[in-house]
């Protein structure tokens, strides 16, 4: 890997995870008063919304990298990679909600 494929990474992770941790604990101040027992339901919107956010934030994040790195060889590739991570990210979020 060379050293732009290496730069657009740590760019990509410095901002991803800056908004990882904005929307984690925006969620937890949104769900604080929510019991899963009586209010499942809400519970479950508002974990698809607030994946729905990150998602979209990180797609932003991705493109926003690319095309400050547009010179760069191999951009494909780096897309699909930013791809790969925001799955990740997601499946991430997924796991710290489940365990509220």
């Amino acid at each position: 890997m060379d050293n732009g494929n290496e730069q657009m990474q740590v760019e990509f992770h410095g901002k991803a995870n800056a908004v990882y941790y904005s929307i984690c604990h925006g969620f937890e101040i949104a769900v604080a008063n929510v019991s899963r027992t009586k209010d499942e339901y809400k519970f479950q919107q508002l974990k698809k919304h607030y994946a729905s956010m990150l998602e979209q934030e990180l797609e932003v994040i991705a493109k926003t990298v690319l095309a400050s790195f547009k010179k760069e060889k191999q951009l494909n590739e780096v897309d699909l990679m930013f791809k790969r991570f925001i799955k990740e990210y997601l499946h991430r979020f997924i796991q710290k909600v489940n365990d509220l």
